[in-house]
């Protein structure tokens, strides 16, 4: 079976969808895997100005982080 990576823009579409679904574990998982994805990349050199999928990764790093915030989601 292959196994498709997931993109930043991927794991933002599926956290928003899981939310809506009534899922916020599996929503806070998808963040979870976005901000991992970029603290990743970021240890490999790239710049916060940087571009990612056309977006600069410390714009997708605050989206993730904000739709935890908006949400509720982050874990106390």
């Amino acid at each position: 079976m292959l196994r498709r990576k997931n993109t930043l823009t991927e794991c933002f579409k599926k956290a928003k969808q899981y939310y809506k679904n009534g899922e916020q574990d599996k929503a806070r998982d998808y963040c979870d895997m976005g901000i991992a994805y970029i603290r990743e990349k970021r240890s490999q050199g790239m710049q916060a100005n940087e571009l990612l999928e056309n977006v600069r990764l410390d714009l997708w790093l605050e989206r993730f982080w904000m739709f935890l915030e908006n949400k509720k989601l982050l874990l106390t």
